[in-house]
């Protein structure tokens, strides 16, 4: 492609970079799609996907010190909270899943968004995911009241779980965060 000056010089990185995380989230869409039809929760599992896609990118969170990691911690993640999902349809957990959400969400507003080593936020960008983070986090905690209190069960677990999973990413992030700090120190 550079030799017909599509691909201006220096774009090579950018661009083979863009390509690697359109593939990268059409993988985990492919990931999410059939562990929804294995569990018989295909539904559930694309509003999960979809609500905490959106929370993590600007939250942050836990990063894995390798890609190999992060695909292997994403998809057992992923598996875990689609298997959640469809026990949620068996057992009630309701209210379980109503406490475990209000302190997810407390504690994603206490550390979002994550400045890590892997993802740095400038101030400017600091304060920009801050704001679109608790706009997110307002949207799901709506849906999670709404979907609790009118039986939404296709909205209200996956809703938790995606507060729950980003919840527990960004507390390992944080703790990861003060255990590199705990060690520069010495």
């Amino acid at each position: 492609m550079k030799q017909s000056s599509i691909i201006k010089d220096g774009e090579e990185e950018l661009y083979s970079y863009g390509l690697f995380v359109l593939l990268s989230q059409l993988f985990f869409v492919i990931v999410v799609v059939f562990f929804g039809v294995a569990f018989s929760c295909i539904v559930e599992s694309l509003v999960f996907y979809l609500l905490f896609r959106f929370i993590r990118i600007y939250a942050g969170g836990f990063h894995a010190k390798t890609e190999t990691r992060c695909e292997i911690m994403s998809v057992l993640s992923i598996l875990l909270c689609i298997v959640a999902i469809r026990l949620t349809n068996i057992v009630n957990v309701k209210e379980l899943l109503l406490v475990l959400s209000t302190v997810s969400l407390v504690t994603i507003i206490a550390f979002c968004p994550l400045d890590t080593p892997e993802k740095p936020l400038t101030s400017n960008e600091f304060r920009t995911f801050r704001k679109i983070s608790l706009l997110i986090l307002l949207i799901i905690s709506v849906l999670v009241v709404i979907s609790y209190i009118f039986e939404l069960k296709r909205i209200f677990a996956p809703s938790c779980l995606s507060l729950i999973l980003e919840s527990v990413l960004i507390s390992a992030g944080k703790i990861k965060q003060l255990h590199s700090k705990k060690h520069a120190e010495q």
